[in-house]
């Protein structure tokens, strides 16, 4: 049997491709070879034009995954299935290859001598513990961050709630009309409803009527913030409003607008804390000169160059994938 050319799938054709899972029982096997576009086939095409069959294919996708981080699946283009890798390539694994990689230089004992400062065994030792001391401090930058935001979603759970009270109150007090025109205009920005329903198309016969809120676009909680503390003010420039009701209270309603405000300062510190965090941790794995990632494509170069291709510690090294991310 002769086998099919082997096709190229552009980037931008594979929004409109049908991405299909790794088969792996036998039903799923048995789906894929039942597809009419392959005709009942019992193979699909390499990323190599060769015919493998199914089963084949299985073990191969495993050996990539253990020892090139390698994530193989199937993709249909043109009638014919071809397998789609995706590189895999987390921080955790990188220090992992790392790790290995600085394994086999230091078993190697006397024999590894590079003449470089930066690929001997005590400078690869520090570049690894500078990598998992900013690992470590962007994990506790991560907790905090989590923390922190956890407090301010619960904080604002019931703003909304207290914005509707607020314009029921001042109601009640005998507000001006246009003191409640101004409140209502505030909890609908709280809300993030449109002032007026957008104009919908008339629905064709047999088509269900689209929905007919005027939900507007959702509010972050800066713009969730702001339109509380206008709320507020409003309701607190009314002289007749002085509920009893702690929570919503003069006292009590400017508080809450300032405990949110500290909120969402501890959040913007907390996000800048965890960026600038990740950008030194990408800079030691793998923008800088002397990065993880760099220093151990050296260490597998020199390695290749002192003790030859057929070598034990060259074959140890090229298990070892270090791969920098694409974005």
């Amino acid at each position: 049997m002769q086998a099919p050319p082997a096709q190229l799938v552009r980037s931008e054709d594979l929004t409109a491709q049908q991405l299909l899972p790794l088969p792996k029982t036998s039903a799923e096997l048995s789906s894929v070879r039942n597809d009419p576009s392959w005709h009942g086939s019992n193979f699909l095409t390499s990323y190599r034009g060769k015919i493998l069959p199914l089963e084949k294919f299985q073990n191969i996708s495993k050996i990539f995954s253990k020892t090139h981080n390698l994530s193989l699946g199937i993709i249909r283009f043109n009638g014919m299935y071809n397998i789609l890798t995706t590189y895999v390539m987390s921080h955790v694994k990188t220090m992992q290859a790392f790790g290995q990689l600085k394994g086999i230089c230091t078993g190697l004992g006397g024999a590894y001598n590079p003449g470089q400062q930066n690929l001997q065994v005590q400078a690869l030792t520090t570049i690894q513990f500078n990598a998992q001391q900013v690992m470590d401090e962007v994990k506790v930058a991560k907790t905090v961050y989590d923390n922190i935001t956890n407090q301010r979603e619960l904080a604002f759970r019931d703003v909304q709630s207290l914005g509707s009270r607020i314009c029921y109150l001042l109601r009640s007090c005998g507000a001006h009309p246009l003191t409640l025109i101004d409140a209502q205009t505030s909890f609908r920005l709280l809300r993030g409803y449109r002032k007026y329903r957008a104009p919908e198309p008339k629905p064709l016969e047999g088509e269900e009527p689209a929905d007919s809120k005027r939900r507007g676009n959702p509010r972050g909680y800066a713009s969730q913030l702001d339109y509380f503390a206008q709320l507020v003010e409003t309701a607190t420039a009314e002289p007749n409003y002085n509920p009893n009701e702690p929570e919503l209270s003069v006292e009590g309603l400017q508080q809450k607008v300032l405990a949110l405000r500290i909120l969402n300062e501890l959040v913007m510190k907390a996000e800048r804390k965890l960026k600038q965090l990740r950008q030194q941790r990408r800079e030691i794995f793998y923008d800088s000169p002397d990065s993880l990632v760099t220093t151990g494509r050296a260490v597998k170069h020199y390695l290749r160059g002192v003790f030859g291709f057929g070598s034990v510690p060259h074959a140890e090294a090229v298990t070892v994938s270090l791969t920098k991310p694409r974005t």
